[in-house]
């Protein structure tokens, strides 16, 4: 039979255990939401970049549209020897209107793509510092403005014009 110590002593080892492996679940359930967290990070990047690319190309077929519609008309005046004292064109101005809504979304997307970079840049930040603690500040920073420039290089956009 044993002693009261050692029954002591086996409760607490197990209660240790318990412990040591409720926390390294909490460890890993951490570890999954910040991976999780990334990845939805760099997912809505990807969603941003395609409507900046996307927004980019309608405001390129919108121009030139607008240039060949004007082009015709012109062409058309010139033809019937009409004056240019009219010269609004009514499609020209609604692809004017939708020009400015286009072109008021991509600042959007662009503020977003650069909040975006900055989470990036945080997350890569706290990564960077929790693999080397023993990084000075200043090379913690440009490491996690490498990885952040890296990913940016995967997803496309790098140089997006924001």
């Amino acid at each position: 039979m044993p002693s009261e110590f050692e029954s002591s002593q086996d409760r607490l080892r197990r209660r240790n255990m318990a412990e040591s492996s409720e926390i390294g679940l909490e460890s890993k359930e951490t570890k999954e939401d910040k991976e999780a967290k990334k990845m939805a990070a760099r997912e809505r990047a990807e969603i941003v970049s395609r409507e900046v690319k996307t927004t980019k190309q309608q405001i390129q077929n919108i121009v030139a549209n607008m240039a060949a519609v004007v082009k015709a008309v012109a062409a058309i005046r010139a033809q019937l020897k009409m004056s240019d004292e009219d010269k609004d064109i009514p499609s020209v101005k609604q692809d004017a209107k939708i020009l400015a809504a286009l072109k008021k979304k991509l600042d959007g997307l662009y503020g977003e793509i650069k909040d975006l970079k900055a989470a990036l840049l945080i997350e890569e930040r706290r990564d960077v510092e929790a693999e080397h603690g023993d990084w000075s500040a200043e090379e913690i920073a440009r490491e996690a403005e490498r990885r952040a420039e890296e990913i940016l290089i995967k997803l496309d956009i790098k140089d997006i014009g924001y």
